[in-house]
C-alpha cells in the first residue's frame, strides 16, 4: 500500500495527542523549506537537529510573521523539545528519516522559540 501522509499523523493522533494534526502538516513543509534554505542536495539529504529547528522557525516567520508564536502554541508547540518530538513522532511513523547518531535530545536546548520568533519583532 502506497504510503499516505494523512493515515500516518492519524495513526501519530491515536498514540499522542499533544500536538494538533496541523503542527505535523507544517512540519513536512518546514523540512522541505529547511533542506532548501541550507542547501542540501542529493537523494538523501540530511539536517543535524538544529538545521531543521532554525529552519522550522525560519519558516513559521514567513509564514505567519509576528503571530508564529501564537500559531505553534495554539498547536501546542512551546519548545525546541516539541519540535523534536514532533519530529521523532514522523520518525517513528515512517515518515522521516533518521540517521545514525541522530536522537531526539539533541532538540532540548536549542535557542528557545521565543527568542527566534518574537525577538525580530521587540523594538
Amino acid at each position: 500500500m502506497p504510503f499516505n501522509f494523512d493515515d500516518a499523523v492519524d495513526e501519530i493522533m491515536r498514540r499522542d495527542s499533544s500536538f494538533a494534526p496541523d503542527a505535523y502538516s507544517f512540519m513536512r513543509q518546514a523540512l522541505d523549506y529547511a533542506v532548501e534554505e541550507f542547501h542540501k542536495t542529493g537523494e538523501q539529504p540530511h539536517l543535524s537537529a538544529e538545521e531543521l529547528y532554525m529552519g522550522f522557525c525560519a519558516y513559521a516567520l514567513e509564514e505567519y510573521g509576528p503571530m508564529a508564536s501564537a500559531v505553534l502554541e495554539h498547536w501546542g508547540i512551546n519548545s525546541s523539545a516539541d519540535v523534536g518530538s514532533i519530529v521523532y513522532n514522523l520518525i517513528d511513523a515512517g515518515v522521516f528519516g533518521r540517521q545514525e547518531g541522530d536522537t531526539q535530545e539533541q532538540f532540548n536546548e536549542l535557542t528557545p522559540l521565543e527568542v527566534l520568533l518574537d525577538l525580530p519583532y521587540m523594538a
